[in-house]
């Protein structure tokens, strides 16, 4: 373990308190970890180095900066930036020193000072200093995605007291998460970028310090990274037994078909399946053999619900009974069993499969923060379990068009000539936009049960980069879509389904959400003084996405199904709450 620098003693606070200098951070509690920790517990120390890992994926890209929301980042190229603080992956919310050797956090929680490890380097050699870690922050919140402007709205400055001391001074004391938010920053080299535009996406490979950067670069097709021999950050406990590839390739396919197939032809290493056709039907044994391919499966301990998300912006799709009369032509059962062989479990929440999800009725404390917000839900939610429509016991296809009709009804739908139209006369006609046409197999059966309706229902798929874009516009009305969910939900919560950015360009609220109750929770979910609180306001959120029928919940698969070649090997305990494959190794000898 390198040994520490010598740093200026903690601070004092006005009442007499006083901060202290820490290896690691973590929401609630003490972190996992000692100080004098030597690596995680889920990886291999011992894991040789050397090898290469490829992997397919599908559209193209033309940026190497994956922190704005112009262009397409090249896949991998996270890799390049190390950050202040690395997160564990065995918690659900800790971080331990990176670029930041030590990190000092006031009393009352109204500034973090984040300690340069004197080690720390550019890949041109510049030292990182406290100025890089302030030109960073400006950065990112003035030019980086619309997410950072949001997720660092909290920060009243930023001092560079020393070369190796940046303080961040916060507005309020409310937001126990923002120091640990902030050490997931990526750190960029302010003598590169201060003369060039960080908005504008490019291929020109950015001087950065991780653990890979590039060397070869195909526009487009296929991009390749090379461990960092003399990576500053390699022996620190964080990174002791990952990133043990020499190399890191991506090659681009046009669409899953042709990626799939690549993989059986030995074109690639190592996929993750998210579809059980693919794992149970298209997966040929004899391809795997053939190319020393096997299947792994590794437990997936996060929130990871699949939705179809309804972009409530939209005029048809502005009334929650509408959205609701929708979920009703979703037949789970039926598609599970047909299509996906029986493995996907029924998700009844945002967060489903974790105690994150608002299963079951609401507790005492979630009926009396519900309560303050009854203009906002329905009645029922104050003291019932929120089911998907549809999957009310005893449920046959005749009641679930009956329940649908008599919503829209009430919504001032009408059926004329066999077309649902409103009051003006309007059709309701829908797309749903997908980013692969094997999802269109699941709308098929969706778009035949709407037309017995008298709605119409266009089946729209496009290019994965097409796709982003008209995420990114709001150009859609519905889409399937897996928020990004951890085991502890924060500030983040508030870029999701928070009003403040829903007409922006990029805005991660998909759903178009503007409640004052939802507001409300996600500027208190990073207050909570415990993990009790913090999942009593996610569960009550949860409730009134899910009453509101902004979203309709359809499955999530407790495991990460792998296909990789035999030679790729992961350790005997692999991390619960990611798929890190920093942790892989190549094994020589088989």
């Amino acid at each position: 373990m390198n040994s520490v620098s010598p740093i200026l003693s903690a601070a004092e606070d006005t009442d007499g308190q006083s901060s202290k200098l820490r290896h690691a951070i973590s929401l609630y509690g003490e972190p996992k970890y000692s100080e004098s920790f030597e690596h995680f517990n889920y990886v291999n120390p011992s894991a040789p180095k050397g090898g290469e890992l490829k992997q397919g994926v599908i559209g193209h890209f033309d940026s190497m900066v994956p922190y704005i929301d112009r262009g397409t980042a090249a896949a991998g190229s996270h890799m390049m930036y190390d950050t202040l603080l690395a997160r564990s992956w065995d918690e659900p919310l800790t971080k331990y020193g990176l670029i930041a050797e030590r990190i000092e956090l006031a009393p009352d929680n109204t500034w973090a000072a984040f300690y340069i490890n004197p080690l720390a380097r550019f890949h041109d050699g510049k030292p990182v200093t406290a100025h890089d870690v302030k030109f960073s922050f400006d950065l990112l919140r003035e030019k980086g995605s619309t997410f950072y402007k949001h997720f660092y709205q909290d920060v009243e400055k930023v001092e560079v007291t020393g070369n190796d001391k940046a303080l961040f001074v916060f507005r309020h004391s409310n937001n126990r998460e923002l120091p640990l938010i902030l050490g997931q920053m990526p750190i960029l080299p302010k003598h590169y970028w201060v003369k060039r535009d960080f908005s504008s996406p490019g291929m020109e490979i950015p001087v950065s310090s991780g653990p890979y950067k590039p060397v070869r670069i195909e526009p487009g097709r296929s991009i390749t990274f090379a461990r960092v021999e003399n990576y500053w950050g390699k022996d620190l406990p964080v990174n002791r037994g990952r990133h043990n590839f020499d190399r890191i390739q991506y090659e681009y396919y046009r669409n899953s078909n042709v990626l799939l197939e690549a993989l059986q032809k030995g074109e690639y290493d190592l996929k993750t399946v998210s579809d059980p056709r693919v794992w149970h039907g298209q997966i040929r044994d004899e391809s795997l053999k053939k190319n020393q391919l096997i299947r792994s499966s590794l437990s997936n301990h996060n929130p990871q619900t699949l939705t179809i998300t309804y972009n409530s912006r939209r005029e048809l799709l502005s009334d929650p009974g509408v959205r609701e009369a929708l979920g009703y032509a979703i037949e789970f059962d039926w598609i599970n069993r047909h299509l996906f062989h029986g493995m996907y479990k029924r998700a009844d929440s945002v967060f489903a499969g974790t105690e994150l999800g608002a299963s079951g009725k609401p507790s005492e404390q979630e009926t009396e923060i519900l309560s303050a917000w009854k203009l906002e839900i329905p009645a029922e939610a104050l003291d019932q379990a929120w089911i998907p429509p549809g999957d009310e016991p005893g449920t046959t296809r005749r009641d679930r068009k009956r329940k649908a009709l008599t919503l829209l009804k009430q919504s001032g739908w009408t059926i004329k000539k066999n077309q649902l139209v409103n009051s003006n006369g309007k059709p309701l006609e829908l797309e749903i936009l997908l980013s692969s046409s094997e999802d269109e197999r699941i709308f098929i059966p969706v778009q035949k049960t709407l037309g017995s309706m008298g709605i119409r229902l266009n089946i729209r798929t496009v290019d994965v980069a097409q796709y982003v874009e008209r995420v990114r516009n709001q150009d859609f009305d519905m889409v399937m879509y897996t928020f990004p969910h951890t085991p502890s939900p924060g500030t983040e919560q508030a870029s999701l389904w928070g009003s403040s950015t829903v007409h922006q360009h990029g805005s991660r609220n998909i759903a178009g959400i503007k409640l004052k109750s939802i507001d409300s929770l996600t500027e208190k979910i990073p207050q909570a003084n415990s993990r009790e609180e913090l999942l009593t306001l996610i569960r009550s959120m949860d409730r009134i996405i899910l009453w509101n029928h902004y979203v309709l919940p359809l499955w999530y698969q407790p495991d990460w199904l792998v296909v990789h070649k035999k030679q790729l090997k992961y350790p005997k305990n692999p991390a619960p709450y990611a798929l890190d494959l920093s942790t892989w190794w190549y094994q020589k000898n088989e």
